[in-house]
């Protein structure tokens, strides 16, 4: 069977000697990494969070301390910990057994010492940053009104929340509703809202906000 994946939503096929791996940022893969509050972690290590919190502190610095922390940054040790987590995204996204393309850790001498696979590190990261992007975030397009500046942020994604919300807003199944990318469901928001209702013509943020605000208010009735 020919898989073919549709990468609007956030799936991604790799074909490694006439082997194919597809990979879906679906919810019930993004459950498998971890806690809600790891998932974020995990999201913003990914996206350079921890370099962005050094950087003020940085420079700050003398030319040479300055030169220190930032060898420090490249480091293979801060670098593992992008790589581990990037590895971990890409297994919990594929059904599959992908050792051969992400590699292994084997214990060394001097503590453990990764194998590469098929795949290099800068190319797992980078498919570990769209998953997470399709799965978390979400790319479908949701335009801002011209009046809000508000930027949100949560220390936590609730994986179930939005199982539910599509289950309840969609009457899915759990299964359908578990299939689901961040970015499918977005889209499926999105085609219900009728463009005469914005100047946009578009679903818009602030939009999207009001159903999970008004989703919350059934649940807790």
């Amino acid at each position: 069977m020919i898989l073919t994946p549709i990468s609007e939503i956030g799936e991604m096929l790799v074909s490694v000697e006439n082997r194919d791996f597809l990979f879906k940022p679906s919810f019930k893969n993004i459950y498998k990494i971890g806690s809600p509050k790891e998932i974020v972690e995990i999201y913003a290590l990914l996206y350079g969070k921890e370099i962005r919190e050094r950087l003020p502190y940085i420079l700050t610095k003398s030319e040479l301390h300055q030169s220190f922390f930032w060898s420090l940054l490249n480091s293979p040790v801060f670098g593992r910990k992008i790589l581990q987590n990037a590895i971990l995204v890409m297994s919990c996204c594929c059904d599959d057994d992908i050792s051969s393309l992400i590699g292994e850790w084997l214990p060394s001498k001097s503590g453990i010492k990764y194998k590469l696979g098929k795949l290099p590190p800068k190319v797992i990261i980078n498919f570990a940053k769209n998953l997470m992007a399709h799965g978390v975030i979400g790319c479908c397009k949701l335009p801002k009104q011209e009046k809000s500046e508000k930027s949100d942020f949560s220390e936590s994604f609730d994986v179930i929340e939005y199982i539910s919300l599509a289950r309840t807003h969609f009457n899915m199944s759990r299964e359908d509703a578990e299939n689901l990318t961040m970015t499918e469901l977005q889209q499926l928001l999105k085609s219900q809202m009728p463009a005469e209702n914005n100047s946009y013509g578009q679903f818009t943020e602030e939009e999207y906000d009001r159903i999970m605000a008004e989703y919350e208010k059934r649940r807790a009735a």
